[in-house]
């Protein structure tokens, strides 16, 4: 795996996100668990790459505000 960031990518519990985005732990679960929020199973635990967590945030823009459009 050289030249690959694989090794880099840091791996983040469901309480960890849940301080990063602050919410609650059954929030980051809830959107987990729909597929809003990827995640992965390794054996009972469910882990989140750091990227995939920002990813979802910034996908969380408000539009309403982005566009210039307040409601």
């Amino acid at each position: 795996m050289s030249g690959s960031n694989a090794q880099d990518t840091q791996i983040l519990t469901t309480q960890e996100v849940a301080e990063i985005l602050r919410v609650h732990r059954a929030t980051v679960s809830r959107l987990a668990m729909s597929g809003e929020l990827r995640s992965y199973l390794i054996g009972s635990r469910r882990l989140f790459k750091a990227t995939d967590v920002w990813l979802f945030f910034e996908n969380q823009v408000d539009r309403r505000y982005a566009l210039g459009k307040e409601a």
